[in-house]
């Protein structure tokens, strides 16, 4: 699993400022640079300058870069469009074949002895479509595939549909890719930011970022260029693997302090009903560690209980409610999640891993 940025050339941005935000990005742990060298607002000319010097910095960080790219780009570049090995010679690690190419031509292309991965478009993916590139025999370790990001307003895809095309792309076992977009550095000429998914469109980018990778996908970009350090390494911090969730404390003990914020929780196998049950919650106590009743409220969605003294042998379990449960003397309410990511409950499923953030 990655993390990237995206980088445009030939356009209303300055190499120096482009440098600066890959060194920057390379330091909060992001190793791919996705970027388009078929923009038709690009300026070719000063894009291919700008290429080159961007190429050979990310070589120098180690780090990998996707190029976009269409049949018209690589007469822009000067190259064949049978000649990958002068794309490979630019720097360029991957290239994602958009529209004008055959499915016959990008299973010639997965056979390219230079190492370069090609890339399909997860958005448009049909069955069909699958169907006839496999009958061209593509090499599927060299093929990967990711999702589209959409500049204008009310045109991301759906959750639904995004399940959908992963659900086909998985089968034969493609890594997947999407987008989310700045709050702050929106991409001309539309201003109206690059997400995958219409309802990260307005999100705070670390939230949209879980969300994706809680969803299963192997890689998340910035689709805007330049975001601010900040939206960089709140990304940059998420683990893959491990669903992060901020939450704020109604003053738990210490004991209970230590179980919250000191373990990283597993959901049992078996998932309860009404409320996600951490597996290791009740591992690190002592025999004289005491959970004295402590707020013992009403618990809401989204409320983080942990069991005191009266619950006997369940004292010290951790557990998440799914939904409003009632007052229980034998419950301690320790703290909620924040409103903005109640969602990521419904991420959490047999045997997920999840650790609380304080906010």
């Amino acid at each position: 699993m990655s993390k990237g940025i995206s980088v445009f050339v030939g356009m209303n941005y300055i190499l120096e400022d482009n440098i600066k935000f890959i060194k920057s990005a390379k330091t909060f742990g992001f190793n791919n640079v996705f970027t388009s060298l078929h923009i038709p607002e690009a300026n070719y000319k000063k894009a291919i300058l700008d290429f080159k010097e961007i190429a050979a910095l990310c070589k120098n960080l180690n780090m990998n870069i996707i190029a976009d790219i269409s049949p018209r780009a690589f007469n822009y570049l000067g190259f064949d469009i049978n000649n990958l090995k002068a794309i490979k010679d630019l720097g360029v690690s991957a290239i994602r074949i958009d529209f004008g190419f055959s499915a016959k031509e990008i299973a010639y292309f997965t056979q390219n002895p230079y190492g370069l991965k090609i890339e399909i478009n997860a958005s448009t993916v049909t069955e069909k479509f699958l169907k006839e590139l496999e009958s061209y025999n593509p090499n599927y370790e060299m093929l990967q595939s990711c999702h589209n990001y959409y500049p204008r307003l009310n045109t991301g895809i759906s959750i639904k549909t995004f399940k959908k095309k992963n659900d086909l792309l998985k089968k034969h076992n493609l890594k997947i890719s999407a987008f989310i977009p700045s709050l702050v550095n929106k991409r001309g000429p539309i201003f109206e930011g690059l997400p995958t998914l219409e309802i990260h469109r307005f999100l705070e980018p670390q939230i949209s970022a879980k969300e994706l990778f809680a969803l299963g996908i192997d890689g998340v970009f910035f689709g805007d260029a330049i975001p601010t350090d900040e939206e960089l390494k709140t990304v940059g911090k998420i683990s893959e693997n491990i669903i992060d969730i901020r939450i704020e404390t109604f003053k738990p003990c210490s004991i209970e302090e230590n179980i919250i914020f000191n373990y990283i929780h597993e959901n049992r196998p078996d998932c309860a009903e009404d409320v996600i049950r951490s597996t290791n919650s009740r591992i690190g106590l002592k025999k004289d560690d005491i959970i004295n009743p402590n707020n013992t409220l009403e618990r809401n969605l989204g409320f983080i209980t942990i069991d005191n003294k009266n619950y006997l042998r369940y004292c010290g379990e951790l557990q998440i409610c799914k939904k409003d449960l009632p007052k229980d003397e034998r419950v301690n309410v320790v703290g909620k999640i924040i409103d903005e990511e109640i969602f990521l409950i419904n991420y959490i499923d047999d045997e997920t891993k999840f650790r609380f953030i304080r906010k």
